[in-house]
């Protein structure tokens, strides 16, 4: 049965396939679409980056509002700081979720759908038919072990079957309808596999296995982690140097930590080729957070929207002296 992450892997395969057509090298595809992805939510990063400097500029409004009420811990206290608070935000047009939850949900369907094309390269990359996918995992059968045939290995059937493919080869005679397997086939997918390895990982394997395959796997879930660090530690610390009050929320230390430490758990159980895309990721993220920083620095933003104010502000004293050196005029001529 056909499910939503299946569907989201279409379109996210067939790009992938079509950038491997091109390119000619599925890691080259993948690091070319994960660079896309990011393009596409760099208008949301920047958003983001200027609100983040709104807030640093109204904190010091809010840190008096706080200890307006220092020492108060009733409940009608910390409802009189929250609306105080929400009203400040109001009347500056600071609004704490200006993002929305659509990034989100972006990066959501876009990790969904990758791991979708990542977990079956056969269908959606090399577009083959699922008649010959169903031979070659008939094939795979006769050649996989019990340790091979757990409860996930029908969803990764497609690694599965790159990873033994050598094996699969031999036995192919004497699998029925093994004639659809024609050798333009058997090139093609021995080319991709070739172009599924980098650093003599391969990518169709699971880091978790490296007792059985080699200690190199856990390259994987380790540069997934310490890449994850990269971007929040220099997000972090960068809080902590800008904005102090903001940096005490313990929230924010703990998500540095946990954030890197999932991503290495993640990576060490599942396929290599989704540790490789986070890495990729991680990568691009810390790029684009470095170069935002320099960029669009908050003491600039924070510089221009007192421009902005003041000149808005300014505007709309002098329109109030127009109106009302307009209304002055009109009496002096009724009253003539």
């Amino acid at each position: 049965m056909t499910n939503f992450r299946d569907i989201l892997a279409i379109p996210f395969g067939y790009a992938l396939g079509w950038l491997y057509d091109i390119c000619g090298n599925y890691l080259v595809a993948l690091v070319i679409i994960t660079l896309v992805l990011r393009l596409i939510l760099l208008p949301s990063s920047i958003k983001q980056q200027k609100n983040s400097a709104k807030q640093m500029r109204l904190q010091a409004k809010v840190n008096k509002i706080r200890a307006k009420y220092a020492g108060q811990q009733s409940r009608e206290a910390q409802m009189k700081i929250s609306e105080e608070t929400q009203e400040l935000y109001r009347r500056e047009g600071f609004n704490a979720s200006t993002a929305g939850c659509l990034p989100l949900l972006f990066q959501l369907i876009v990790m969904m759908g990758l791991y979708g094309a990542i977990y079956s390269p056969l269908e959606h990359v090399l577009r083959l038919s699922d008649s010959v996918i169903e031979v070659l995992t008939n094939a795979y059968n006769l050649v996989a072990d019990t340790a091979s045939a757990s409860a996930n290995s029908a969803y990764r059937m497609q690694l599965n079957i790159l990873n033994k493919f050598s094996d699969i080869v031999e036995v192919l005679p004497s699998v029925e309808n093994s004639n659809l397997v024609t050798d333009d086939i058997i090139d093609k997918i021995q080319n991709f596999i070739g172009r599924f390895t980098i650093l003599g990982i391969d990518l169709t394997q699971i880091p978790n296995a490296w007792r059985e395959i080699g200690t190199i796997l856990l390259l994987i879930p380790i540069l997934a982690g310490l890449t994850a660090f990269l971007s929040a530690g220099f997000t972090y610390f960068r809080q902590r140097k800008t904005n102090p009050e903001m940096a005490k929320n313990p929230s924010m230390g703990c998500m540095t930590f946990m954030s890197p430490l999932m991503s290495v758990v993640f990576a060490y159980t599942l396929p290599a080729g989704i540790g490789f895309y986070w890495i990729i990721s991680n990568i691009l993220s810390f790029i684009q957070i470095i170069v935002l920083s320099f960029a669009i620095k908050p003491a600039n933003i924070i510089a221009q929207q007192m421009i902005d104010e003041t000149v808005t502000r300014r505007s709309r004293e002098q329109s109030i002296k127009n109106t009302k050196a307009l209304m002055k005029a009109r009496e002096e001529q009724q009253n003539n």
